[in-house]
C-alpha cells in the first residue's frame, strides 16, 4: 500500500512541473491582486460600497427603522421596538444587522489600509496613495461613530484579522473611547484627503468631509463630557478648515437627485441607477451583487416596506410655519388611509414629485443619494458651539443663515416665514435643528441623546406627546436611563466572550 501511494505521488509531482499543466485559480489570491492602482482602486472601492447594505433594500432586509423611527421627528403606523421602545432587545434583527455590517465596513477598511500600506510601490499618482489612507480612516471613523451613537460600548479594532494567531476576543470600549477614536480617524483623514476628486470620481470623500465629522464629533463629545469648552473650540476650528462649500439656493434641491453632491453636500450616500440591480441578491460584492440604489419605500404606500409606513409626527407637523417653505418639501397633507394614524400627512423629503424616482428590478429603490453630511447640519452645530464659548452673535449669524436660505426656497417673493432671529437661544438651535434636518440619517436621535447628556433637556420627563406621538400610539414604554442606547446585539455577545462578561447595555 505504501509502495502504490509513494508511485501516485511521484506522477503527482511530475505533473505539477509539467507547465502545459498549470491550471490559474479562479480567484486571485491577495499577493497577486493588488498588483496596480486599478485592483487598488476596486478594494478601496469595496468600503464605500459596504454602505449599501445600510441604506438600499437588499435580499428583502432593509436597515432603516434603527436610523429612522427613535426621536421625535418621525413616527411609524405600526409602532415598532424603534419608536415606541417597549419590548426592545439584542435579538432585534435590525439592530444585529446595522451593527454586523459597521463592523464589516471597519474590517474592510482596516484591511485596505493594511493593503495600500504594503502597496505603495505600486502606484502612479501622486497623492493617491495618501488619498487612499485618508478614505479608509474616514469610514472607519464614521463607522465608530455610528456605534457610538447607538450603542456607546463597542470594540475598537484599528487592525486588520487574518487569523486566529492574535486576540480575536476584543474587549469593550469604554466611556469616550469609541467617539475618541472616531475623532482621532477624521483628524488625520484630514491631513490626508484631497481637496476634491475628479468629475468622475465625485462622491469620495474630501477633507471637507472629515472637517464636516470632526465638528459633529467634537460638539457630540463636548455634550458627554460636561459641556467641554475645548471640545466646543475644537468644533470651531474645524469649521474654519471646510472651504468652498455653500448653502444650496433652495432647500429642496438637498434631496433631489439631480442636484446630488453640491455645494452643501459633504458625504453622502452614491446610490447607483442601473436598471439591472437585483434588490433579491445579498451585496457582498464579488459573486451575486444585489442593489446600490437608496430605499425610502418606508415613506410610500408599498409592499416593499414590509407593513411599516414611516411618517412624520405630530411635533413635526405642529412645528412648521404655515409659509415655511421647508414645510412643502418635507411634509405633505394625504388624508386618506393608510395615512390617517398621524393625522394625513406624509414624509416626502426624498420623494417629493420627481425625486420619487426608482429603478432596478421592481423598481424598489431609488437613485437619489441619502445625504449623510451636509452644512446646514454643520452650521446649525457651530450654532451651538459659539453660542456654548459665549459668542452669541456668531451663532446667531450661522443660524439665521440657515433661516434665510429657507424663505429663500420659493419660486417670487421671499416667504416671511422663518423670519430672522433677533436673539439665539439653545431651544431656537434645537428646533431649527427639527426642522432644518428632520428624517435624515438617525440625525435626530444624536441630537436628543446628547442634548440629554449635556443637561439641555431630560428625557427622563418625556412623554408620548414629548416624542409627538398621539395618545392612542400603542405600548409606548421609553425609560430614559434604559433607552438613549440600545441593547447589545445577541449576535455580539454570543460570539464574543469578553463582550457577554462585561455585561449588556443597562435595563436590557
Amino acid at each position: 500500500m505504501r509502495k502504490q501511494l509513494t508511485y501516485i505521488l511521484a506522477i503527482c509531482m511530475f505533473c505539477a512541473c509539467d507547465k502545459k499543466l498549470d491550471i490559474l485559480p479562479t480567484q486571485e489570491p491577495e499577493a497577486d491582486y493588488f498588483k496596480d492602482e486599478d485592483h487598488l482602486q476596486r478594494g478601496i472601492g469595496g468600503a464605500y460600497a459596504k454602505l449599501t447594505d445600510l441604506y438600499a433594500y437588499n435580499a428583502n432586509s432593509p436597515r432603516h427603522r434603527l436610523w429612522l423611527l427613535p426621536g421625535d421627528d418621525l413616527m411609524s403606523n405600526n409602532p415598532t421596538v424603534m419608536d415606541n421602545f417597549s419590548g426592545l432587545n439584542g435579538g432585534d434583527g435590525d439592530l444585529n444587522n446595522v451593527w454586523k455590517t459597521l463592523y464589516e465596513i471597519v474590517n474592510r477598511t482596516n484591511t485596505m489600509l493594511e493593503i495600500t500600506e504594503q502597496n505603495k510601490q505600486v502606484y502612479m499618482t501622486a497623492g493617491l496613495a495618501d488619498f487612499n489612507k485618508g478614505e479608509m480612516l474616514f469610514l472607519r471613523g464614521w463607522a465608530f461613530y455610528k456605534l457610538w451613537t447607538w450603542w456607546k460600548k463597542a470594540p475598537v479594532s484599528v487592525v486588520r484579522i487574518k487569523d486566529n494567531s492574535g486576540d480575536l476576543y476584543l474587549k469593550p470600549s469604554k466611556d469616550l473611547e469609541l467617539l475618541d477614536q472616531a475623532i482621532k480617524d477624521w483628524k488625520d483623514a484630514a491631513t490626508l484627503l484631497p481637496d476634491s476628486w475628479p468629475a468622475a470620481q465625485t462622491g469620495r470623500v474630501t477633507k471637507n468631509s472629515a472637517y464636516g465629522m470632526l465638528v459633529k464629533g467634537y460638539v457630540t463629545r463636548a455634550c458627554f463630557n460636561s459641556k467641554n469648552l475645548q471640545d466646543y473650540g475644537d468644533a470651531l476650528a474645524a469649521y474654519q478648515n471646510i472651504k468652498g462649500r455653500a448653502l444650496v439656493a433652495h432647500f429642496g434641491d438637498n434631496f433631489d437627485y439631480r442636484k446630488e453632491n453640491n455645494s452643501e453636500s459633504l458625504f453622502e450616500f452614491q446610490a447607483s441607477a442601473s436598471s439591472q440591480e437585483n434588490p433579491w441578491l445579498m451585496n457582498d460584492f464579488g459573486k451575486g451583487t444585489g442593489s446600490m440604489g437608496a430605499f425610502y419605500q418606508y415613506f410610500e404606500d408599498s409592499w416593499t416596506n414590509l407593513g411599516t409606513l414611516m411618517g412624520p409626527s405630530l411635533k413635526l407637523i405642529q412645528s412648521f410655519g404655515p409659509v415655511d417653505p421647508r414645510r412643502g418639501e418635507t411634509i405633505a397633507a394625504n388624508p386618506a388611509d393608510p395615512w390617517s394614524f398621524n393625522g394625513g400627512y406624509k414624509f416626502t423629503k426624498y420623494i417629493n414629485g420627481e425625486r420619487g424616482k426608482y429603478v432596478g428590478l421592481a423598481s424598489i429603490n431609488s437613485i437619489n443619494n441619502t445625504r449623510i453630511l451636509r452644512l446646514a447640519d454643520i452650521k446649525l452645530l457651530v450654532a451651538e458651539a459659539y453660542l456654548q464659548t459665549g459668542k452669541p452673535a456668531e451663532a446667531l449669524a450661522e443660524i439665521n443663515d440657515v433661516r434665510a436660505r429657507a424663505r429663500k426656497s420659493v419660486a417670487g417673493p421671499e416667504a416671511a416665514q422663518p423670519a430672522a432671529l433677533a436673539a439665539v437661544t439653545m431651544a431656537d438651535i434645537m428646533n431649527e435643528r427639527l426642522l432644518e434636518l428632520a428624517g435624515e440619517d438617525g440625525i435626530r436621535w444624536n441630537d436628543l441623546q446628547r442634548w440629554h447628556a449635556a443637561g439641555y433637556i431630560n428625557l427622563g420627563n418625556w412623554t408620548k406627546a414629548d416624542f409627538g406621538f398621539p395618545v392612542s400610539y400603542a405600548n409606548f414604554s421609553f425609560t430614559a436611563g434604559t433607552h438613549v442606547l440600545m441593547p447589545i446585539p445577541v449576535s455580539e455577545m454570543e460570539t464574543n466572550p469578553n463582550m457577554l462578561s462585561d455585561g449588556q447595555n443597562p435595563g436590557y
